[in-house]
């Protein structure tokens, strides 16, 4: 059964202000009621979880964590944190096996480098861990790292050589060495395994077997090259792979040439021989017929735009990058071709337009699925706020930036940390993108700058972390995530005031730039230092509002009018609660924010003593939710008051008929009895409890009732209606009938007292 939203939430935003105390058992106590009511909430669990683990309550955290996965198995973050965990409890292994497991996510959500980062995890914890070498062998001898590729070959042979298993060890070891021939380790390594001296086997450990063939690329290969060149060899790969392949070519009705396959396997091989020995106008002249004979083949269209470019004749290159752009193993490499290729020509616009949608690929392969959407919106922000500035010098110097950078050697492992410092920053908001910081000049200095500071901030050596965001600061003056990070080390130190300023500076500039995400974050931020800053949340509504986010803005309008509230200034609660209300139907349904705002005004009202107006609120609370029992029960008592009786009766036989519609049989006794207890003396509401008492099968308190009512029809003059009711009773054969037969006999006069 749902529990109650509103409980939920109120329990959740006491848990984290709790959690950002460091109230640690405070914050799992709020977190476990909210639990309560959504058993299988994921964001409760893994709050739960967060809170559990940083209190030291290790295996309740793991429990936590696992039953989340359970409720999201697709989670790459949820073994990740049971990773942790269980690293922290001494379990090596098993950590090594929840890590490899986020990584599997990680793979099936296309985000290599995260997984990258999972595997290694799990060797830290478990050196032995063969599936996690395996998959980092696969990925290293596909980017051509030629090093790492040569350390996982040993490590995977060291290990079959310690359990005994001489066959496999020794494939290993010479897979290793066709790599690299001069290595002297995989040397030993071999001549050892064919010379015998193995070591006792080991009990064999629960590990992947090595089950894929490795192709070893000719001399060796280079790490990190840029998003093109990644491209350029998956492209060449890939036609050769179609000329040893049975299937027939895929073409389209438009053939120029119409050739067999025999024929275009042979061009492709033409140009493949041409393309890699350097001759480039015979490579185009080959590519050119195989595309002429109709053959759809991105792969072809990403070469030739290449050689293209190399012979300068950038708008042929560009029609062909436009093509190969639109297959997913080509798009990051074609969108930076574009960019160079537009570059070239002078057009600074739509170059850039082209490194955004670069950088805007690489980013997305860095962050969660949950965060991809928001990572989205800032780059289409980004975009426009780009092609609103035009093609001046910030233009130039923004394609210029990542371009080096996207072109640097191991480019990839350095977004990968660019990611790890923003998130860090943004633990408690929505993510930054990476265009915060790597298209800006000196941004590695930047990023180790402020990596230091984080570092020196987790140490409490609070002044050395000032020091290096001062030195950042220098090379990038305006760069708002140094500016963030500095107002994260103020509100360390203590000093509050000018934290928030520091984060009220940096929300307006985010909200000159159109940037919705960080300007609102860095309002709600200022707002959990100082929570009663009504005039920020004020602004802060104002600006949601008029993005759209109305949700958000409710939530907001709630919370200032409870502060009014808090502060018994009623009007401007009430003031605020209407204005919210008039928002109200622009907001999602499953929020029920009209109900729950009514209800705040309804209260006000009350106390205020102005039951008209309170009337008012309740009976529109009744239309939306007729089954809403706070509403219905104070409508009964405000009709009461104002002497409508069958306006009462009839609010109350409306929420008892919700409830039996809903089979709440036993709340249409509870709320009988409560009423008949305020109300002792009213034949209606003693008329429904006797009633509801039958339908229970209760004869005794039935029986108790009907003798009470009887008597008040009595004394009210209802001869007629207490008639009935005496009728009622002897017909459940009380223990007293005959008395009951004398008063009906005095009050038919005889006639019906047998």
């Amino acid at each position: 059964m749902a529990g109650n939203r509103a409980i939920y939430d109120q329990l959740m935003q006491t848990g984290s202000a709790r959690a950002w105390e460091k109230r640690w058992d405070e914050a799992v106590a709020a977190y476990e009621k909210a639990l309560a009511e959504f058993p299988d909430d994921l964001q409760a669990l893994t709050a739960l979880g967060l809170a559990l683990a940083e209190g030291g309550q290790l295996e309740r955290a793991l429990l936590t964590f696992q039953q989340a996965a359970k409720v999201d198995p697709d989670s790459p973050t949820l073994p990740e944190q049971i990773g942790a965990i269980l690293e922290k409890m001494g379990q090596g292994r098993q950590a090594a096996l929840a890590y490899v497991a986020a990584a599997d996510r990680h793979i099936r959500r296309q985000n290599a480098n995260l997984a990258i980062r999972q595997w290694k995890e799990a060797l830290r914890c478990d050196p032995n861990c063969v599936s996690a070498h395996v998959n980092l062998l696969k990925v290293y001898l596909t980017q051509r790292k030629t090093a790492e590729a040569l350390e996982e070959y040993l490590a995977l042979a060291g290990i079959y050589h310690s359990q005994g298993r001489t066959e496999q060890a020794l494939q290993i070891a010479q897979l290793a060495l066709k790599l690299d021939p001069l290595d002297s380790r995989a040397q030993v390594l071999l001549v050892r395994l064919q010379g015998g001296g193995l070591t006792e086997p080991q009990p064999e450990a629960d590990m992947a077997e090595l089950t894929f063939t490795a192709e070893v690329p000719e001399g060796g290969g280079e790490e990190g090259g840029s998003p093109v060149e990644t491209a350029r060899l998956k492209a060449l790969a890939n036609l050769a792979e179609t000329v040893f392949s049975d299937m027939p070519h895929q073409t389209s009705t438009l053939a120029v040439l119409p050739m067999s396959k025999a024929e275009v396997d042979a061009l492709i091989t033409k140009a493949l021989d041409a393309q890699t020995r350097g001759n480039v106008d015979e490579a185009i002249a080959c590519y050119e017929d195989v595309l002429r004979a109709g053959v759809i083949q991105p792969a072809a269209n990403f070469n030739l735009g290449l050689l293209y470019q190399q012979r300068l004749r950038f708008e042929e290159a560009i029609a062909q990058f436009q093509k190969s752009v639109e297959q997913p193993e080509y798009r990051l490499g074609s969108h930076f071709a574009l960019g160079e290729c537009y570059r070239a020509l002078g057009r600074i616009g739509q170059a850039r337009a082209e490194f955004i949608e670069v950088l805007k690929i690489v980013d997305l392969g860095t962050v969660d699925r949950e965060q991809a959407d928001d990572l989205i919106q800032l780059y289409e922000e980004l975009a426009r706020t780009h092609a609103a500035a035009g093609e001046g010098e910030q233009a130039t110097e923004f394609v210029n930036s990542l371009v080096a950078f996207l072109s640097e050697k191991g480019w990839e492992d350095k977004a990968l940390q660019a990611r790890e410092r923003l998130d860090a920053l943004t633990s408690k908001g929505p993510v930054l993108s990476l265009a915060e910081i790597l298209a800006t000049p000196d941004s590695e200095r930047i990023l180790q700058a402020i990596g230091l500071a984080q570092e020196y901030q987790r140490h409490n050596k609070m002044y050395a972390a000032m020091d290096e965001l001062n030195r950042a600061l220098s090379l990038a003056p305006y760069l708002l995530p140094i500016h963030w990070q500095m107002g994260e080390t103020l509100a360390s130190m203590g000093r509050l005031d000018k934290a928030v300023a520091k984060f009220l500076i940096i929300a307006e500039a985010y909200h000159v730039r159109g940037n919705l995400l960080q300007s609102a974050a860095m309002y709600e931020r200022v707002l959990r230092l100082d929570p009663m800053n009504l005039q920020v949340r004020a602004r802060l509504i104002e600006m949601l509002i008029s993005h759209g986010e109305i949700d958000r803005a409710l939530e907001h309008y709630l919370v200032l009018g409870n502060a009014y509230y808090q502060m018994a200034q009623l009007d401007r609660a009430r003031e605020q609660y209407t204005k919210a209300l008039q928002l109200a139907p622009r907001g999602s349904a499953e929020q029920n924010w009209a109900v729950r705002l009514l209800h705040r005004i309804g209260d006000i009202d009350l106390q205020r003593l102005d039951w008209r107006r309170a009337m008012a609120a309740y009976e529109q609370i009744r239309t939306l939710a007729p089954d809403d029992e706070k509403a219905r029960l104070t409508l009964v008592d405000l009709y009461s008051r104002f002497n409508q009786p069958a306006k009462a009766i009839a609010e109350l036989d409306g929420l008892l008929q919700a409830y039996r519609q809903s089979g709440k049989t036993q709340k249409i006794l509870t709320i009988l009895q409560e009423q008949v207890q305020e109300h002792p003396d009213s034949i209606p509401l003693r008329a429904r409890l006797a009633q509801a008492c039958l339908d229970a099968r209760d004869i005794p308190a039935a029986l108790q009732h009907l003798d009470t009512l009887g008597d008040l029809q009595i004394e009210a003059g209802h001869m007629k209606e207490a008639i009935a009711t005496i009728k009622v009773i002897l017909r459940l054969n009380p223990h007293n009938a005959d008395a009951y037969r004398q008063v009906l006999a005095q009050l038919t006069g005889g006639q019906e007292a047998g």
